[in-house]
Protein backbone atom coordinates (compact mmCIF):
# COMPACT_ATOMS: atom_id res chain seq x y z
CA UNK A 1 0.00 0.00 0.00
CA UNK A 2 1.36 3.41 -0.99
CA UNK A 3 0.18 6.81 0.18
CA UNK A 4 -0.45 9.13 -2.75
CA UNK A 5 -1.88 12.13 -0.89
CA UNK A 6 -1.43 13.19 2.72
CA UNK A 7 -4.27 14.97 4.47
CA UNK A 8 -8.05 14.91 4.82
CA UNK A 9 -9.61 13.55 1.62
CA UNK A 10 -13.39 13.78 1.35
CA UNK A 11 -14.28 11.74 -1.71
CA UNK A 12 -12.91 9.88 -4.74
CA UNK A 13 -14.72 10.20 -8.07
CA UNK A 14 -13.73 7.63 -10.74
CA UNK A 15 -13.21 8.90 -14.29
CA UNK A 16 -12.58 7.07 -17.55
CA UNK A 17 -8.83 7.06 -17.03
CA UNK A 18 -8.13 8.22 -13.52
CA UNK A 19 -9.73 9.69 -10.42
CA UNK A 20 -10.67 13.12 -9.12
CA UNK A 21 -10.69 13.72 -5.38
CA UNK A 22 -11.73 16.55 -3.09
CA UNK A 23 -9.67 17.44 -0.04
CA UNK A 24 -9.37 19.92 2.81
CA UNK A 25 -7.01 22.67 1.67
CA UNK A 26 -7.44 25.18 4.48
CA UNK A 27 -9.55 26.84 7.13
CA UNK A 28 -11.21 30.21 6.56
CA UNK A 29 -11.52 33.02 9.10
CA UNK A 30 -15.25 32.38 9.55
CA UNK A 31 -14.55 28.78 10.57
CA UNK A 32 -15.61 27.26 7.26
CA UNK A 33 -13.39 24.77 5.50
CA UNK A 34 -11.71 25.41 2.16
CA UNK A 35 -12.01 22.56 -0.33
CA UNK A 36 -9.84 21.96 -3.39
CA UNK A 37 -9.69 19.27 -6.07
CA UNK A 38 -7.01 17.17 -7.72
CA UNK A 39 -6.87 14.59 -10.47
CA UNK A 40 -4.68 11.52 -10.90
CA UNK A 41 -4.26 10.45 -14.53
CA UNK A 42 -3.34 6.82 -15.17
CA UNK A 43 -1.58 7.88 -18.39
CA UNK A 44 1.22 9.75 -16.63
CA UNK A 45 0.40 9.05 -12.94
CA UNK A 46 0.68 12.74 -12.16
CA UNK A 47 -1.40 14.56 -9.58
CA UNK A 48 -2.67 17.88 -10.94
CA UNK A 49 -5.09 20.54 -9.73
CA UNK A 50 -8.53 20.68 -11.30
CA UNK A 51 -11.22 23.35 -11.18
CA UNK A 52 -14.40 23.02 -9.16
CA UNK A 53 -16.57 22.79 -12.29
CA UNK A 54 -14.68 19.67 -13.45
CA UNK A 55 -15.34 18.04 -10.08
CA UNK A 56 -19.01 19.07 -10.23
CA UNK A 57 -19.53 17.72 -13.77
CA UNK A 58 -17.90 14.43 -12.79
CA UNK A 59 -20.08 14.10 -9.69
CA UNK A 60 -23.42 15.50 -10.87
CA UNK A 61 -23.27 15.56 -14.67
CA UNK A 62 -23.61 18.48 -17.06
CA UNK A 63 -26.66 19.81 -15.23
CA UNK A 64 -24.71 20.19 -12.00
CA UNK A 65 -25.78 23.81 -11.41
CA UNK A 66 -29.39 22.76 -10.95
CA UNK A 67 -28.35 19.88 -8.69
CA UNK A 68 -26.09 22.14 -6.62
CA UNK A 69 -29.05 24.38 -5.75
CA UNK A 70 -30.61 21.49 -3.84
CA UNK A 71 -27.43 20.75 -1.87
CA UNK A 72 -26.64 22.48 1.40
CA UNK A 73 -23.25 20.76 1.17
CA UNK A 74 -22.31 19.37 -2.26
CA UNK A 75 -19.25 17.59 -0.83
CA UNK A 76 -21.23 15.38 1.56
CA UNK A 77 -24.07 14.83 -0.94
CA UNK A 78 -24.05 11.50 -2.78
CA UNK A 79 -25.15 11.15 -6.39
CA UNK A 80 -25.81 8.61 -9.11
CA UNK A 81 -25.79 9.79 -12.73
CA UNK A 82 -28.53 7.91 -14.57
CA UNK A 83 -29.29 7.41 -18.28
CA UNK A 84 -30.65 10.49 -20.03
CA UNK A 85 -28.80 12.89 -17.76
CA UNK A 86 -30.99 12.30 -14.72
CA UNK A 87 -29.38 12.34 -11.28
CA UNK A 88 -30.37 10.52 -8.11
CA UNK A 89 -29.25 12.73 -5.25
CA UNK A 90 -28.89 11.81 -1.56
CA UNK A 91 -28.46 14.67 0.90
CA UNK A 92 -26.82 14.57 4.30
CA UNK A 93 -30.16 14.49 6.15
CA UNK A 94 -31.39 11.46 4.17
CA UNK A 95 -33.57 13.39 1.75
CA UNK A 96 -33.44 11.95 -1.78
CA UNK A 97 -34.28 13.58 -5.13
CA UNK A 98 -34.57 12.30 -8.68
CA UNK A 99 -33.55 15.27 -10.82
CA UNK A 100 -33.95 15.86 -14.55
CA UNK A 101 -31.18 17.36 -16.72
CA UNK A 102 -32.62 20.86 -16.20
CA UNK A 103 -32.27 20.58 -12.43
CA UNK A 104 -35.97 20.07 -11.62
CA UNK A 105 -36.94 17.43 -9.06
CA UNK A 106 -39.06 14.66 -10.60
CA UNK A 107 -39.41 12.84 -7.27
CA UNK A 108 -38.53 13.63 -3.67
CA UNK A 109 -38.52 11.20 -0.77
CA UNK A 110 -36.51 10.05 2.20
CA UNK A 111 -34.12 7.14 2.76
CA UNK A 112 -34.07 7.62 6.53
CA UNK A 113 -34.65 4.24 8.22
CA UNK A 114 -35.99 4.28 11.79
CA UNK A 115 -34.35 7.63 12.37
CA UNK A 116 -31.02 6.51 10.89
CA UNK A 117 -29.53 8.40 7.94
CA UNK A 118 -27.68 6.60 5.11
CA UNK A 119 -24.15 7.63 4.17
CA UNK A 120 -23.92 6.23 0.64
CA UNK A 121 -25.99 4.81 -2.22
CA UNK A 122 -25.31 2.63 -5.25
CA UNK A 123 -27.17 0.93 -8.07
CA UNK A 124 -26.46 -2.77 -7.75
CA UNK A 125 -28.27 -5.65 -9.38
CA UNK A 126 -31.89 -4.61 -9.82
CA UNK A 127 -32.12 -2.24 -6.90
CA UNK A 128 -30.80 0.83 -5.17
CA UNK A 129 -28.74 0.05 -2.09
CA UNK A 130 -27.99 2.33 0.86
CA UNK A 131 -25.69 1.82 3.83
CA UNK A 132 -26.40 2.99 7.39
CA UNK A 133 -23.30 3.30 9.61
CA UNK A 134 -25.19 3.95 12.84
CA UNK A 135 -27.49 0.99 12.29
CA UNK A 136 -24.84 -1.44 11.01
CA UNK A 137 -27.08 -2.35 8.10
CA UNK A 138 -27.60 -2.12 4.35
CA UNK A 139 -30.99 -1.76 2.67
CA UNK A 140 -32.07 -2.58 -0.86
CA UNK A 141 -34.83 -0.42 -2.40
CA UNK A 142 -36.99 -1.18 -5.42
CA UNK A 143 -36.28 1.05 -8.40
CA UNK A 144 -39.95 1.09 -9.38
CA UNK A 145 -41.51 2.35 -6.15
CA UNK A 146 -38.53 3.01 -3.79
CA UNK A 147 -39.92 0.61 -1.19
CA UNK A 148 -37.56 -1.50 0.92
CA UNK A 149 -37.03 -4.99 -0.48
CA UNK A 150 -34.20 -6.40 1.62
CA UNK A 151 -32.23 -5.67 4.76
CA UNK A 152 -28.79 -7.06 5.59
CA UNK A 153 -27.54 -6.44 9.13
CA UNK A 154 -29.15 -4.68 12.05
CA UNK A 155 -29.00 -5.74 15.71
CA UNK A 156 -27.09 -8.87 14.74
CA UNK A 157 -24.83 -7.67 11.97
CA UNK A 158 -21.71 -8.65 10.04
CA UNK A 159 -21.02 -4.92 9.59
CA UNK A 160 -19.37 -2.37 11.86
CA UNK A 161 -20.06 1.13 10.63
CA UNK A 162 -20.74 0.48 6.91
CA UNK A 163 -20.11 3.89 5.34
CA UNK A 164 -19.37 3.39 1.63
CA UNK A 165 -20.48 1.10 -1.22
CA UNK A 166 -18.81 0.09 -4.48
CA UNK A 167 -19.51 -2.56 -7.12
CA UNK A 168 -16.67 -4.85 -8.18
CA UNK A 169 -16.89 -8.09 -10.16
CA UNK A 170 -20.68 -8.34 -9.64
CA UNK A 171 -20.29 -8.14 -5.88
CA UNK A 172 -21.10 -5.28 -3.53
CA UNK A 173 -18.06 -3.91 -1.71
CA UNK A 174 -18.75 -2.48 1.75
CA UNK A 175 -16.34 -0.22 3.62
CA UNK A 176 -16.67 -0.40 7.41
CA UNK A 177 -15.34 2.71 9.11
CA UNK A 178 -15.24 1.36 12.67
CA UNK A 179 -13.68 -2.05 12.00
CA UNK A 180 -11.54 -0.72 9.09
CA UNK A 181 -12.61 -3.72 7.02
CA UNK A 182 -13.69 -4.17 3.42
CA UNK A 183 -16.36 -6.83 2.95
CA UNK A 184 -17.98 -8.39 -0.11
CA UNK A 185 -21.69 -9.10 -0.45
CA UNK A 186 -22.73 -11.69 -3.04
CA UNK A 187 -25.82 -10.81 -5.05
CA UNK A 188 -26.60 -14.52 -5.50
CA UNK A 189 -27.00 -15.60 -1.88
CA UNK A 190 -26.26 -12.39 0.07
CA UNK A 191 -23.38 -13.97 1.96
CA UNK A 192 -21.01 -11.42 3.51
CA UNK A 193 -17.32 -12.31 3.18
CA UNK A 194 -14.20 -10.66 4.61
CA UNK A 195 -12.03 -9.02 1.96
CA UNK A 196 -9.36 -6.72 3.43
CA UNK A 197 -8.46 -5.07 6.76
CA UNK A 198 -6.62 -1.82 7.43
CA UNK A 199 -4.97 -0.29 10.48
CA UNK A 200 -7.08 2.86 10.67
CA UNK A 201 -10.68 3.89 9.95
CA UNK A 202 -11.71 3.21 6.34
CA UNK A 203 -13.84 5.79 4.51
CA UNK A 204 -14.01 4.82 0.80
CA UNK A 205 -12.83 2.24 -1.73
CA UNK A 206 -12.79 2.40 -5.54
CA UNK A 207 -11.32 0.23 -8.27
CA UNK A 208 -10.71 2.02 -11.56
CA UNK A 209 -9.06 0.12 -14.42
CA UNK A 210 -7.38 -2.19 -11.93
CA UNK A 211 -6.07 0.63 -9.75
CA UNK A 212 -7.50 0.25 -6.24
CA UNK A 213 -7.71 3.30 -4.00
CA UNK A 214 -8.85 3.76 -0.40
CA UNK A 215 -9.44 6.83 1.72
CA UNK A 216 -8.19 6.33 5.27
CA UNK A 217 -8.19 8.94 8.00
CA UNK A 218 -4.55 9.76 7.21
CA UNK A 219 -4.99 10.29 3.47
CA UNK A 220 -5.41 8.67 0.07
CA UNK A 221 -3.71 5.37 -0.72
CA UNK A 222 -3.30 3.03 -3.68
CA UNK A 223 -3.38 -0.65 -2.74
Amino acid sequence: MEKVFNGKVFEILPTTNGIIFSYLSGEMEDGKTEVSYKMISFDNRRITDVAKNIYMITKFGNGYKGVERLCENYITAKSLILPGGKVFLLLEDGTAHLIDPEGDALWTGSLVYRGIVPSDIILFGEGLWACYPEGNLILKYSLTNMKQELRVGGKTSPFDGPCDLFEEDNTLIICNKKSAKIQRLSIKNYDVLEYETFEEPLLQYVNVNGYRFVILESGLYVI
